[in-house]
């Protein structure tokens, strides 16, 4: 992939994107346009240089355990993220866990399904990674309002751009 270094402002996306299924997608989703999305997302967001970036989808038990681990919240939540850069580097990326288990209770609040909602939260953990706070509710609302946004912009995006 090369140097993941972040470049100037005018340099072009470069983005690397996996997926780690640690449990299984709801029946629904279309991971093959994950790739894809983040790739819109975080150029909406005005990113560029080389990215790397990791989604896994896991069940409550599995990010209970990071919750507590890494934040020292114990108990279950519903993406969770891991910036590759420090506080006070430009982001390259990082790692976003999803639990499907949490994406399917809560769909129905959101009127989404378990898929819609498993897409949410990576849109979510990615905005999380390009440095969006959801401490306060005011930012949480924001973040969350972008979000739907950029999922309605993207519903509309030409698929081979």
């Amino acid at each position: 992939m090369g140097d993941a270094t972040p470049q100037s402002a005018g340099e072009r996306l470069q983005l690397e994107f996996d997926i780690a299924l640690e449990s299984p997608p709801p029946p629904d989703l279309n991971l093959d346009a994950w790739p894809q999305l983040a790739r819109f997302v975080l150029n909406e967001e005005g990113q560029h240089g080389a990215w790397v970036v990791a989604a896994a989808l896991v069940d409550d038990e599995r990010i209970r355990a990071l919750h507590r681990d890494f934040m020292g919240i114990d108990t279950a939540t519903d993406v969770i993220t891991f910036p590759a850069a420090g506080p006070d580097e430009p982001p390259t990326g990082g790692d976003i866990a999803i639990s499907v288990e949490r994406a399917a209770a809560q769909a129905p609040d959101f009127g989404f399904s378990p898929a819609d909602e498993t897409t949410f939260l990576l849109v979510h953990g990615l905005l999380h990674l390009c440095g969006w706070d959801d401490a306060t509710r005011d930012d949480r609302q924001r973040m969350l309002d972008r979000g739907r946004a950029l999922l309605d912009r993207f519903a509309k995006f030409p698929a081979d751009s």
